[in-house]
């Protein structure tokens, strides 16, 4: 369980800082290109040690993948480190939860990508369009997923916690990129 707990915020913050070192040029690219295969490395062993676990993962990498969202050299480095360790090492799921939490991982980054490209269009005045901003923005729709097959009884509660920690590190990591770029803006200015 701790291991999980320790793993799944590593996963996030890894993910958001190649991120942002290739698309919002904040951090450096060399460092993610080195930090790519060990978070890869980290990410497989976390998927072979658990079935919930691979689950899970595997299903935020389908839909991302499918969504087209593995799009600079550090990603695809990083996705075939995972990939050639889980074909020698195989691997255990549980295919239904899978199907339900790529679906909600699919769906998250869709909702995402709409709400960053019609951003303009929302009013911070309205209710709903605070909740969808903030609903999509911060991809709740696959942590009420993961929440879902734990009431049920599929998974343990710590992989809910789990995945809280993954997204929380994911958007410490957001945030700090945000910083970074409105003090580079003010000192332009």
């Amino acid at each position: 369980m701790y291991f999980f707990l320790a793993a799944y915020p590593l996963l996030g913050a890894g993910l958001k800082y190649i991120d942002d070192a290739f698309d919002e040029k904040i951090f450096s690219k060399k460092l993610a290109m080195v930090l790519a295969p060990f978070l890869g490395i980290l990410w497989a062993y976390t998927m072979l040690i658990d079935p919930f676990s691979a689950t899970i993962l595997l299903a935020i990498l389908l839909g991302v993948f499918i969504r087209g969202k593995i799009d600079n050299y550090a990603h695809m480095t990083g996705l075939v480190v995972i990939l050639v360790i889980l074909v020698f090492a195989g691997i255990n799921l549980l295919f239904l939860p899978l199907i339900f939490l790529a679906t909600a991982a699919f769906l998250d980054e869709m909702g995402n990508d709409v709400i960053d490209k019609n951003r303009g269009h929302f009013s911070d005045s309205k209710f709903l369009h605070k909740i969808t901003l903030y609903f999509f923005d911060q991809r709740w729709l696959t942590k009420m997923a993961v929440l879902f097959v734990v009431l049920v009884g599929i998974f343990p509660l710590y992989f809910f916690l789990a995945i809280l920690l993954f997204d929380g590190a994911y958007l410490t990591v957001r945030l700090y990129t945000r910083s970074r770029q409105q003090t580079k803006k003010a000192t332009c200015a």
